[in-house]
This record gives structure tokens, sequence and C-alpha cells, in this order.
């Protein structure tokens, strides 16, 4: 009962969380910056029907005299658009207001990302602000997102809207039922504020800084780790867990590529719906082919799917290291103790000593339920053998602009911050386990900004070995003591 009752707790912070965000995603924040065309921006929720009412004068109170601002519908058939205008919205008995960079935009048709924009192309009817209206765009109008106040019934709205599309807009061809349903019925309606994205005081800090030398030092330091002594261990296995198309294969790719001095594809990956990686690969680091090979295991396997890939039963073999390395997974025969080369004794250097789950940063926040269950199942399986766990989040220039164009100013970015707070929070780990990478993806020559950052990651990610290994040592400790106090 108390288990059931801290879960809908979490869930009810989770939703007040959202509601105080946003239901705006990351891959739509960068889409309409896209659209803008202004350099980055943020987005900072100004009013929302399930947050603040659906009540016109509750949206004047909160919006007006806000400067540029973007609304955003959601309908019930998973549709979204909405409107951007640079000019404040304002109350008054009714007037047009002039915007010659106005535009309507679409995000999604009916759960798809479709992203469209449709042009103001009479500038003087750009917008409508009045007491009694909520955001209006075009004369005609084309669009009138609701007016007055709005009753709410299991979670919907049905809204007096009106459409028009064509007068004030280049709707360049598509209906209104392409680019709303033709429907009155929604979830939710947002408004932002859109302002310049400017960099923060940095809100993580890090050992050293961005030059070569500080490279050097972190690779001479990941070079010469090793595993505590009286352990008892030749090396770490650190085990790569995430949804197909995450950047597991490419992360081991941008390390493998810093210790070699040049961008290398070692693991096979790229682009697909089922996982690329088919082998279950425990890979070591080296600088060249005569170089001894550095004391911890990079160990790839497949992607997590919904209805596939991994699940409970396989990832307890691989965690105890029943499972030998260069196993060839097939989807219709799950790992079972009947696999040929299955490890029925493993030892502890067989054996898994953290969990990195990889996750695309650009998705993260969007993912399926389905999907996330599914990672919060195989977590709590990590848990369960008190195996430490990070999260890594990749894609990260797909998130912030600012980072897209230096990597270097990754703990400055709001966007980033805000990341590493949500994946915190959805998968349950401390923001300090949480580490936002770049890989080498379309680069052909190594970049110190996106080295440096990959090696910062890949130091956590051993510190967080070194505490599954000290809490081992403690238990070795207590049984000697216990079995010296029984003789």
């Amino acid at each position: 009962m108390a288990l059931q009752y801290v879960a809908r707790y979490s869930e009810v912070c989770s939703l007040l969380k959202s509601r105080m965000a946003g239901r705006l995603s990351i891959v739509e924040k960068k889409q309409l910056e896209r659209f803008i065309h202004a350099g980055p921006k943020d987005f900072n929720l100004l009013y929302s029907f399930t947050r603040d009412g659906a009540d016109a004068t509750i949206f004047h109170q909160m919006c007006d005299n806000k400067g540029p601002t973007v609304t955003i519908v959601y309908n019930t058939l998973e549709t979204v658009y909405g409107g951007y205008t640079e000019k404040s919205w304002t109350s008054g008995s009714g007037q047009y207001c002039r915007d010659e960079h106005a535009f309507l935009f679409g995000l999604q048709q009916n759960g798809k990302v479709a992203p469209v924009k449709c042009p103001v192309k009479v500038i003087d009817s750009a917008i409508y602000c009045k007491t009694t209206h909520g955001p209006v765009f075009g004369s005609g109008p084309d669009l009138v997102t609701f007016t007055g106040t709005l009753s709410v019934q299991d979670d919907k709205f049905t809204t007096n809207a009106n459409y028009s599309f064509g007068n004030c807009y280049d709707m360049g061809g598509i209906s209104t039922d392409q680019f709303t349903n033709n429907i009155k019925t929604v979830t939710e309606l947002e408004v932002y504020s859109v302002t310049d994205s400017t960099l923060v005081p940095v809100w993580r800090e890090m050992e050293g800084g961005w030059d070569k030398q500080d490279m050097e030092e972190l690779k001479n330091e990941m070079d010469s780790w090793s595993p505590p002594h009286r352990v008892g261990l030749k090396s770490a296995n650190i085990l790569f867990l995430g949804p197909v198309g995450a950047g597991k294969s490419s992360f081991f790719n941008t390390i493998a590529s810093i210790f070699r001095g040049h961008v290398t594809g070692q693991a096979v990956c790229g682009s697909a719906e089922q996982s690329i990686t088919s082998k279950y690969q425990m890979y070591r680091v080296r600088g060249s082919a005569l170089a001894k090979p550095m004391k911890f295991k990079l160990c790839d396997t497949r992607g997590i799917e919904e209805n596939q890939g991994i699940d409970g039963t396989e990832l307890n073999y691989l965690l105890e290291g029943n499972v030998p390395n260069g196993y060839q997974f097939n989807p219709s025969t799950p790992i079972s103790p009947d696999i040929s080369g299955f490890i029925s004794s493993p030892t502890l250097n067989q054996k898994i000593h953290c969990v990195c789950f990889i996750i695309d940063g650009s998705t993260a926040t969007v993912m399926s339920e389905r999907m996330l269950e599914k990672i919060k199942s195989l977590q709590t399986k990590v848990r369960q053998k008190g195996i430490s766990q990070v999260v890594l989040v990749t894609k990260i220039d797909k998130v912030c602009s600012h980072v897209e164009e230096d990597v270097f100013t990754v703990f400055q970015s709001v966007a980033i911050q805000e990341l590493v707070d949500k994946v915190s929070d959805i998968f349950g780990v401390p923001r300090s386990h949480v580490l936002p990478v770049k890989n080498f993806e379309k680069e052909i020559f190594l970049r110190n900004d996106v080295s440096i950052l990959a090696l910062l990651s890949l130091r956590q990610i051993l510190r967080a070995t070194e505490d599954f290994m000290f809490n081992l040592l403690d238990f070795i400790d207590d049984k000697k003591k216990d079995s010296e106090s029984s003789e």
C-alpha cells in the first residue's frame, strides 16, 4: 500500500511539474526556432488551459504586454498547431495589429510529426486583440482559438473556435481539415513567451577546462584507471543499455576515436527501426594495436524495443555474466541456459559492474509510456542487484542551438540544464548521474570539445563503477569479520 502511495505521489509531482513547464517538447521548440529563424530562443510558459483555466480574461492577465509569443493548440486527435507573433497581446474593445513576421504553424498531424509554416500575407491584420477573446490570428478571422470562458469535461475543452484560413495567412493549399482536423475539442492550449536565448552561469562545475592539455590529462587518467586492488578484478565491465538509435555503439566509437587519434567506426552503428547491434560485444579500449587495453570494457548489446529486444530475463543473464562475449542475438530464441557458450558459473570478472542507460536527448521527454515502463522495469532489475547506474543523454546538439555551435557551452545552456533535470525526474537517478554528451557522428576529424565532454562522462561512469566496487569491499570485509568471530 505504501509503495502504491509513493508511486501515485510521484505521478502527481510529475504532472504538476509538466503543468509548470508546459507540453511543448524539445524537438518542437527546435522546430519553432527554425520557423522563427532568428537564432536560439527560450520558451517560457505564460498561460495554459489546464493550469490557469480556459478564460479569456485570465489569458490577458497573464499574456498582455509580454512581447513575442507562440500560441499552441493540442486537439483530441493529437494534432498540434498554432500561431506566432512578435507583437504583444493587449486588452480593449478590439483592434488589429501589424506584424510582418507573424505566421501560423503546424507541428503534428494525428500524432505524426508534420511541420508546416504559413506566413502572414496581410501584415496589417496579423493578430486581433480584444478583452473577450483569446489569441486571434488574421481578419476574417483566420484563427480564433476561443472566446469567453470554457468548461472542461473529462480533461477536454470544447472550444468556440472559428476557422477561416487563407484570409491573412498563406496556407499553401493546406485545408482546414488538414490543419486542425476541423474539430474544436482540445486537451490543451498554451501560450509561451519567446525570448532570445542567452547562456547562464555554469550550472555544473567541471574539473579542468576545454584545452588540448585538459583532454590529454583526462586521457591519462582513463588510461591509468584500475579497479580497487582488494576487489580482485582485472577490469570493470560496463553495460550499455538503451532504445534503438540512442547512440550506444556510437558512444563506444567516440571513446575509441579519442584514444586512437582519429574518428573510427569499430562498432557497427547506424539508423534503423530495429536494433543494428546484433551481437553482445565486450569492447576494449586501447590507443593502438600494440598498446595494452585499458582496465575497463564497454559492453554493447541490442537495443531496447517496445515489443521485442532485451527483456528482464535476458538482462539478468547479462548482469550475472552468463552470456559469452560475441553471442549472436536471435529474436526468435531468447537467452537461456541452452544457448551455445552459456556460462553457468561466471566469476566476478565476467559479471557487470555498472550499467549505463543511453537515451536520445532530443526525444527523452516524449518517450512512449510503453518504452518508459520497459526501461524502468530494467532499472529495477539493476537496482535489485545493487549495481550502479548512470544515464548518458546523447544528441544534445539537437536540443540546444548554442551547443550545436559550440559544445563547450553545454554547462551554460538552459535547455541542457532543463533536459538533465527532466531526465533525472523521469528515470529516478541523481542529477550528478545524468551525463550529457555528443557523439562523433557527422565529423571526420576529432574535436576537443566533443572529446573532453565524452571523457568527462566516461570518468563519471568509472567513478560510479567504483561505488559498486567499494560496496563489494565492504561486503568482503564484513564477511571476513563474521568468519573471524565465529572461529
